[in-house]
């Protein structure tokens, strides 16, 4: 993100590891004198802390904006202009540098140095949990990009411009890298993972839920290749999967500067430049949807103090002019209100008015996703499952509804008046559901067409006349590695195997 509030990853952990057996292809400085005082071997459980911050930051950061406002959950407004940029499709490859290095010099380094350096310990649980988080940044690296680094990344100077590995070929790595991180945690640690692990705090079976619904979640994507024959077999082998909320990939954050939920950070930091979207507040309008008081503030705010507002909301449209006139981004993807100074701009909330505690989770795979997952594979794949679509769809609704704060006897009215379950039904709950989950909604987009988007207005006046399907490479890669980058004309071109 240009904005670069990335530094506050500092609170998550140890950067100097962002640099150990770095993937990207720029040229290593040589000839430079060592610092024998220089830390040469950190501690594995520093590291773990520092891999999962990242990825978590990272993911609520460029990954969210990109994809929220391309499906139009999110549209840029009031004083933005990067967000506006985004409204109209134009993302350059100068624009992505730093989501690409990022990740590769942050998170996939931090994870490869675990790797390399738990098992000799006595630790292979730690050696697991790294190969999860490993298949689930290069299935996201994927899914945004297509081909990537992936056989001859991590290799430092040895290999400083890997060669790309096509996406399925990645896709079929990460089933395997998959199953070995769960063969690993189920040995014995001699330092048992504890608070360290900021996603589940050391509990063992929770990673090895999220590895299973991990490749339920791939092998979904996959299905339109095989015919669903993967996510039937991953179906079959009975995981344990995802049982409940508690059960979220996820990572909640502090009520402490710069150590709060990315999302969050983001509206203090580039005030009035990201808000809700009319397409999905409408869709939700149209549904009485109950976790639009968690989702959204409401529009008109109402007066100080602020509480659930009037009831009605309203999404911005790309093509308004200046304007905070709109419901804005609220509690689940923000932390609890705590105070409200009164400050209104007409029937809008001045972006100052709330305070929010930013200990709101970063959600990344979460219970609802997996009955989706599973309502989708019986519907469109005859997938054999212990529930039929329709329960499964069912749960999804209610897993998402129970996460958000919903009251129970709301959700019973909501839940039984929802049709028959089609794919497009289907798609558009859990398009709702995944608010705030960074990508997936995009990658459902592409591979279903649906919901129904149609091309942002903002982005029509321009010219831009089809929706985003892959990101352009970074500018970095095209000059230090263009014997190996991919050529791709734009944005609006298919990327990846399973957009077909």
């Amino acid at each position: 993100m240009k904005n670069k509030i990335q530094q506050n990853i500092l609170h998550w952990g140890i950067l100097s590891l962002l640099l150990v057996g770095t993937l990207t292809s720029c040229s290593d400085f040589l000839n430079v004198n060592t610092n024998p005082a220089a830390q040469k071997n950190a501690s594995v459980p520093l590291v773990l802390t520092s891999s999962e911050g990242q990825l978590a930051f990272y993911m609520g950061s460029d990954f969210y904006l990109y994809s929220s406002i391309f499906t139009q959950q999110s549209c840029g407004q009031g004083s933005a202009t990067q967000t506006r940029f985004y409204d109209q499709y134009i993302l350059t490859n100068a624009d992505v540098n730093n989501s690409f290095t990022n990740y590769y010099a942050g998170v996939l380094a931090d994870l490869d140095y675990i790797k390399k350096n738990t098992y000799q310990q006595g630790n292979p649980q730690y050696g697991g949990i790294a190969k999860l988080l490993q298949a689930y940044t290069y299935g996201i690296l994927v899914d945004m990009w297509g081909a990537q680094p992936y056989t001859n990344a991590m290799k430092g100077v040895a290999n400083p411009q890997p060669q790309y590995d096509s996406s399925k070929t990645i896709y079929d790595s990460l089933f395997v890298l998959i199953d070995k991180g769960i063969a690993d945690l189920g040995k014995t640690n001699t330092r048992p993972v504890a608070s360290e692990d900021q996603i589940y705090g050391g509990n063992i079976s929770k990673w090895i839920k999220f590895g299973n619904t991990l490749k339920l979640r791939l092998a979904l994507h996959y299905a339109k290749v095989d015919a669903g024959a993967k996510l039937q077999s991953v179906i079959t082998a009975n995981g344990p999967f995802m049982a409940s909320n508690a059960d979220n990939f996820q990572m909640t954050f502090d009520n402490v500067t710069n150590r709060q939920n990315p999302i969050h950070q983001f509206e203090i930091k580039r005030a009035d430049y990201d808000f809700p979207g009319a397409f999905m507040v409408n869709m939700m309008n149209t549904k009485n949807d109950p976790r639009r008081p968690f989702y959204f503030t409401s529009y008109p705010a109402g007066p100080a103090p602020y509480t659930t507002g009037t009831g009605t909301y309203k999404g911005a449209v790309s093509t308004d002019g200046v304007s905070v006139q709109y419901s804005r981004i609220h509690t689940y993807l923000r932390g609890a209100v705590s105070a409200d100074n009164g400050a209104r701009s007409g029937g809008g909330l001045v972006n100052s008015a709330l305070t929010y505690s930013g200990m709101a989770p970063q959600r990344m795979l979460t219970f609802a996703e997996y009955n989706f997952i599973m309502a989708e594979a019986v519907l469109a794949y005859s997938a054999t499952a212990a529930l039929t679509a329709d329960q499964y769809y069912q749960a999804g609704v209610t897993a998402s509804m129970q996460d958000a704060g919903v009251l129970a006897a709301n959700i019973t009215t909501y839940t039984a008046a929802l049709a028959p379950v089609t794919l497009q039904t289907l798609i558009e709950e859990k398009y709702v559901a995944l608010y705030g989950v960074p990508v997936e909604p995009w990658t459902d987009w592409r591979r279903t067409n649906f919901p129904s988007i149609a091309v942002s207005p903002s982005a029509a006046l321009v010219g831009n006349n089809t929706i985003p399907r892959i990101l352009v490479y970074p500018l970095s890669e095209q000059q230090t590695n263009a014997n190996n980058v991919p050529s791709r004309a734009s944005i609006f071109v298919k990327g990846v195997f399973w957009d077909n």
